[in-house]
């Protein structure tokens, strides 16, 4: 790579002479990247242990604890044998069982790795690197306020460090929308005043082939030769300079990796919905991200976002394929996250999966109804990888990545089912002397319970042993643990029949679409307007629970949840006053002390938010002197609702 910048944080930073302005995008430097096929021959590191040992264990322990609940709850059946209906039930509960096993066995794994590591050092100064990073920001018809406070905050926060010199920042637009497009010209004008020490380029696309996969394959053919790694944001997420710079040195170190995912940490919640979201991932996600680091070894996953790539094993060899038949899963891929990260390894490359680095963030959905927006669109593209499960030369842990998002939405068909056939069973009305009592009937309670659980009661003994990170001994995690449980099982029977609904979709030939995600929730939206399905089915469960009572003990809470969900979605879209007794109910440690890059980048919204620009006439960016901006009402700037 030519003129290769250098940069050295031992020394304090020498700002000198301001930099000519950079234009608005760099000289092009093109990567070939060709589509891969589906299926290929895989090429094997010699000497690598890629965790396949470790996922066979996993199995096996999901494997033992799934046999002990469907045997618990054979043996239950009634004494003249198991009729049809009764062995479908069986299937799904097991179905149902082994999912849930999994994802404990995981926790499991990563709570084990908690409790026996010294925590985790940053990496300490002097830091060197001749390599450039570009930080992408793949957006469209997004809210310009907040994607330039990130740019902004980040940005000062490499300045500070010293190594600014060595990075770059990239606004990929896929926007259509005009007053969006102006609005974002408008941003990059305001950034480049701002950042003067690691250049802001900006490209928009007009034709948004490949959707958000498109857009960063076109900048990796463009511009690609240009870097030599990648760090992938989404438009509400940001990075700490340590967490760069610790990224970009395990990259220089690490020659066979082409990708690092972090695990970010949610942070600037405010509803109910994204509070218990937000302290769900912060108690149990470090938890989850160990199991997965653990288990998949040099086989890990892709996110989409908050990870660093090395941009010429990316083009060359994660390049998209076009997945045979029409759409919604034909065509392109949509999830296209956790297949990049499987090509690269079935190009003997490592992904790695570091839930240890520090300063990796992003934010969450507001209400009930962002939610099971996002997850219509996240449950068509995981289906699609039902087709690439079995292709030829992927690693055994890649393939489990692509089940375990399949199955992340489709438990929720299953679990639906099985409460539905339990309902049928009831009215076939099975006569209450046939039910078997074995020893064996407490059992199925138990390990259900301990198994859904297990995250939470992990995290709790974690805690009290001062092993979680972040929390130390704090006295709030208990309260918070609890209520962040009281609002996941209210909402949970919401989800299960909203994601059903997802998982059928496209087989019924409905696309889920490509809206951005809604980042704020509106004042006085309304809300509940969509859940006529929970409704009918709390109320088939109500009628089950009149007709024979033995169901009324697990079915009644979700016969609630499902007949409520309309208030339930309104309650819990609301926004507590920060530092309330509510607020606090479910505050995380970033709530208590507000890590640098997320107080500088939200107070860099407030003051977009007091100097809003003016609208330009059509294809015009006028430039304008802060100075000579005067503050305007926060519901007149160029935020955009979604």
């Amino acid at each position: 790579m030519d003129a290769r910048m250098r940069f050295d944080s031992s020394a304090m930073p020498v700002l000198g002479p301001l930099p000519e302005p950079a234009p608005q995008t760099p000289p092009e430097a093109p990567l070939d990247m060709p589509a891969q096929p589906v299926s290929a021959g895989r090429v094997l590191v010699a000497g690598e242990a890629d965790g396949r040992w470790r996922l066979v264990q996993l199995v096996a322990g999901a494997a033992m604890v799934t046999c002990l609940a469907v045997v618990s709850a054979w043996a239950s059946l009634n004494v003249d044998g198991v009729s049809p209906i009764e062995w479908l039930g069986l299937a799904l509960l097991g179905a149902n069982i082994a999912w849930i096993s999994l994802a404990g066995a995981t926790a499991f794994a990563g709570a084990i790795r908690l409790a026996m590591r010294r925590p985790h050092a940053p990496m300490q100064l002097p830091f060197f690197s001749t390599s450039r990073t570009a930080i992408i920001f793949p957006i469209r018809n997004e809210p310009t306020k907040r994607i330039s406070a990130v740019v902004r905050a980040m940005h000062d926060a490499l300045v500070r460090e010293g190594v600014a010199d060595g990075f770059e920042f990239f606004l990929l637009s896929d926007t259509l929308d005009a007053d969006h497009a102006r609005a974002e010209e408008l941003a990059l004008q305001r950034l480049r005043e701002t950042c003067l020490y690691a250049p802001v380029f900006y490209r928009r696309r007009t034709v948004n082939h490949g959707r958000k996969a498109g857009n960063v394959a076109d900048f990796v053919r463009r511009w690609g030769g240009r870097y030599d790694y990648m760090a992938v944001m989404d438009a509400d997420s940001m990075m700490s300079a340590d967490a760069l710079k610790e990224l970009v040195h395990r990259m220089d170190a690490q020659p066979r990796t082409a990708l690092i995912q972090t695990v970010p940490t949610l942070v600037n919640a405010n509803t109910f919905v994204a509070r218990s979201q937000q302290f769900a991932m912060r108690a149990y996600g470090r938890i989850f991200g160990e199991g997965l680091a653990w288990w998949s070894g040099g086989a890990g996953n892709f996110w989409g976002h908050n990870a660093i790539i090395r941009v010429s094993a990316f083009a060359a060899h994660a390049g998209l394929p076009i997945l045979p038949g029409k759409g919604p899963l034909g065509g392109h891929i949509l999830s296209h996250d956790f297949v990049e990260a499987a090509l690269l390894r079935r190009a003997g490359w490592r992904v790695e999966i570091a839930p240890e680095i520090e300063g990796s963030f992003e934010e969450s959905p507001p209400t009930l109804d962002d939610l099971l927006t996002r997850d219509r669109r996240w449950a068509q593209g995981n289906l699609q990888h039902i087709k690439l499960i079995g292709a030829g030369g992927f690693d055994a842990a890649s393939r489990a990545h692509m089940l375990a998002g399949v199955m992340g939405y489709a438990s929720a068909l299953t679990w639906l089912a099985l409460i539905l056939v339990s309902a049928l069973a009831a009215w076939l009305h099975v006569p209450e002397e046939t039910i078997r009592t074995t020893p064996m009937n407490g059992m199925l309670p138990l390990v259900t319970v301990l198994i859904v659980l297990a995250p939470k009661w992990l995290a709790l003994l974690l805690w009290a042993t001062g092993k979680l990170p972040g929390w130390g001994r704090h006295r709030g995690f208990v309260v918070g643990l609890v209520t962040e449980t009281v609002v996941s099982a209210a909402m949970a029977p919401i989800l299960m029949v909203g994601q059903a609904k997802a998982v059928l979709a496209p087989f019924f030939g409905r696309d889920a679409g490509w809206r951005p995600q809604a980042r704020v929730a509106c004042a006085g939206a309304p809300t509940g307007l969509r859940y006529r399905s929970q409704l009918t089915i709390g109320a088939l469960l109500g009628v089950t629970m009149l007709i024979d009572p033995r169901f009324v003990a697990w079915t009644l809470p979700v016969a609630l949840s499902l007949v409520l969900a309309g208030p339930i979605s309104t309650a819990l879209s609301l926004t507590p006053q920060r530092r309330s007794l509510a607020w606090r109910l479910m505050a995380t440690p970033e709530d208590l002390r507000i890590p640098a890059i997320v107080r500088e980048t939200n107070r860099g919204s407030r003051e977009i938010d007091r100097q809003p620009l003016p609208l330009p006439a059509r294809g015009i960016i006028p430039v304008v002197p802060l100075a000579q901006l005067t503050p305007a009402r926060t519901d007149k700037t160029l935020e955009v609702s979604v």
